[in-house]
């Protein structure tokens, strides 16, 4: 692989993107499944609205942590731009870049879509930037876990269905002097439900993140949750927030929004427990963060199967009947 694209990849942190990737996957799987709506158009364009901005905002965080950073050893050894010895300059062309191509495929998605879509997206804009940016970046603050998990969780699974058919769920009517807003909030309550999974697990990732992080974080003035809670409490809720998807599993069988084959997912709750294990134990980052990235792709993995084999079985079903 040529350097320079690897030096690219390094400072957009492609490796991460399975934490926006996957909440989307799920988004488009669901529509498709519970709903029967799948737009080959609209899922493209945002796929790459998604994936540049969200390499967006990593590369501002990255820029933004060398810029800000008090420790010396972390500006040199440890951010990706003084690793690589990159130039500022550069690292900003870049995520302008990344920026301008994200909003302009967002603005050609609420073309497509509905307007409504623009106000939606420019709070995802802003949270994903203020994130990162600004004089107090909400990932320095004891606030970063919520945001993550909220708009990555749910924010992008909502907008996944959303752009498959808007008039279903939420869509405008231009009347002759007003505008008319048909919600359907029970439609959107139930995604919600379905994205709960993703905002426990995304906050964990971002937690445990922290958690290894504290003291570097303490010495470049980032005082994140952990700063507050102090690392035992920090890992108790990080057991906590592993522990909700895997009810929240159950519940979906109960309510009938997961058939009760569905059960069979049960089986990623040993291997689930001991990763959750082997963080408690040892908050280091080159040893154990992984674990917090291990449980998130173990858990992502049985519920997409899942709504595949779903999706599947339903066609076939359909075959099956219309013969």
């Amino acid at each position: 692989m040529n350097k320079q694209l690897r030096i690219f990849f390094d400072f957009v942190e492609l490796r991460t993107k399975i934490a926006s990737v996957i909440p989307m996957t799920a988004g488009i799987l669901w529509s498709i499944y519970r709903y029967k709506q799948f737009n080959l158009l609209t899922t493209v364009i945002f796929i790459l609205a998604v994936l540049s901005f969200d390499m967006c905002t990593t590369a501002i965080n990255n820029t933004m942590d060398y810029i800000k950073a008090k420790n010396e050893h972390y500006k040199h050894n440890e951010n990706v731009i003084g690793i690589h010895q990159l130039t500022l300059k550069k690292m900003i062309y870049v995520v302008l870049v990344l920026l301008a191509f994200a909003i302009v495929m967002s603005l050609i998605l609420v073309a497509l879509t509905d307007i409504v879509l623009l106000a939606i997206g420019a709070i995802c804009f802003a949270i994903g930037i203020l994130y990162t940016f600004g004089p107090v970046p909400i990932s320095r603050t004891p606030y970063g876990e919520v945001f993550s998990g909220v708009t990555m969780g749910f924010g992008i699974y909502f907008i996944a269905v959303f752009i498959q058919s808007p008039q279903t769920l939420l869509a405008t009517q231009w009347l002759q002097n007003t505008v008319q807003v048909n919600w359907y909030w029970k439609t959107t309550l139930e995604i919600f439900m379905m994205s709960l999974p993703f905002i426990c697990l995304i906050a964990n990732i971002m937690l445990a993140n922290n958690t290894c992080d504290l003291e570097t974080d303490i010495t470049n003035e980032r005082h994140t949750l952990v700063y507050y809670i102090g690392t035992y409490r920090a890992v108790r809720l990080y057991q906590l927030l592993s522990l909700l998807p895997w009810i929240f599993w159950g519940l979906y069988m109960v309510l009938g929004l997961l058939p009760l084959w569905a059960g069979i997912g049960f089986i990623g709750i040993y291997p689930h427990y001991l990763s959750v294990q082997r963080f408690s134990s040892k908050q280091v980052k080159r040893e154990t963060f992984v674990e917090a990235i291990k449980s998130f792709k173990l858990y992502a993995a049985i519920y997409l199967v899942v709504l595949i084999i779903a999706i599947i079985l339903s066609w076939f079903g359909y075959i099956i009947i219309g013969r």
